[in-house]
């Protein structure tokens, strides 16, 4: 749950009170967010918080930026009544929120997205599941998944379990459906990133019996009645990479930040099955063909993605905190 000024500020920045954000004032994407932490740095204030102190004058003084943007700024910054309003409503029904300022924002995310990194996100079950090492199982809805890639999965999904891995979902029909049978048959821990309808996915099994556990955690960049679309499920699909040690694409739209992912290496290791078409493409542009998911060796492939990982949080401690870094 959010804690301090800033983490206050902002939820008050960039939390959409509505599932279509139709408001007076529209809440901060995530660059405009992170472009104004820059403007803040700049102007040598301390935080965001800051900036709940401030009327219409002072923000364009401080922060040298039209009337127009002052005013977007200070009705956000005041609609504290009806934000706290909707999150006494979702706690009601499970769901929280964590900002890139709490200890419970997932840490790949800050690190590796700069300021594509989602400032908040809504959030239910046990947050401290996102701290375990995991791998992502991608695919895109409306595809059937054949019964080589069910046992394959099912295959995968136990050997990431014993070696302690959560198992990364975008929660949609087909593929993710699959991977969450399979963790709750191997008694794993499901994490469940939804690019849309979060509110009813909680309720659909086997989610519900695993929140009803404490093995499942969702999450979801977008207002939790929001529906499904392209847009969420590539922000949702950012996420998602940056919170895996590997990935394995099981099928695709070629929609779907796949390509951008191999580009900026938001995933170290990205894996394409080949047993469908829609990968060619992706293993074109550098993803690892895999013909068999279950006959991996899982043992010997993660702990060259745990090394990996080690090496780039020694850089990034090194570099220090990044411009969009918030933490």
């Amino acid at each position: 749950m959010p804690t301090g000024r800033d983490s206050y500020a902002a939820m008050l920045l960039t939390m959409a009170l509505s599932p279509d954000r139709e408001e007076y004032a529209h809440p901060f994407a995530a660059r405009e967010f992170h472009a104004l932490e820059k403007q803040l740095r700049a102007a040598g204030l301390n935080g965001l918080g800051a900036l709940m102190e401030m009327d219409i004058t002072a923000l364009m003084g401080v922060l040298e930026i039209s009337e127009e943007q002052a005013l977007r700024l200070y009705t956000l910054l005041n609609r504290a009544v009806t934000m706290n309003y909707g999150i006494e409503a979702l706690m009601m029904q499970g769901i929280g929120v964590v900002t890139a300022y709490d200890r419970g924002y997932p840490a790949g995310a800050a690190r590796k997205l700069g300021e594509q990194a989602p400032p908040m996100l809504y959030v239910s079950g046990a947050m401290q599941l996102t701290d375990l090492p995991a791998i992502a199982l991608m695919g895109v809805r409306g595809v059937r998944t054949s019964p080589q890639l069910r046992e394959g999965i099912d295959r995968l999904v136990q050997q990431a379990v014993r070696r302690g891995y959560a198992i990364l979902t975008g929660g949609e029909p087909g593929v993710s459906r699959v991977a969450a049978d399979a963790v709750d048959r191997a008694s794993g821990v499901l994490i469940d990133v939804v690019a849309g309808s979060m509110r009813a996915h909680l309720s659909e099994p086997p989610v519900d019996k695993l929140l009803g556990e404490g093995r499942c955690a969702v999450l979801s960049i977008e207002h939790p009645d929001a529906l499904f679309t392209a847009m969420h499920a590539l922000a949702r699909n950012r996420l998602l990479f940056s919170m895996a040690r590997a990935a394995f694409i099981c099928n695709t739209d070629g929609r779907r930040g796949e390509t951008e992912a191999l580009q900026n290496r938001t995933c170290g290791y990205i894996y394409a099955w080949t047993g469908i078409n829609s990968t060619a493409p992706l293993i074109q542009r550098g993803a690892v063909p895999v013909r068999d998911l279950g006959a991996l060796d899982f043992d010997e492939m993660s702990a060259k993605w745990e090394q990996s990982e080690s090496e780039q949080i020694s850089m990034f401690d090194m570099l220090g905190n990044g411009d969009g870094d918030p933490q």
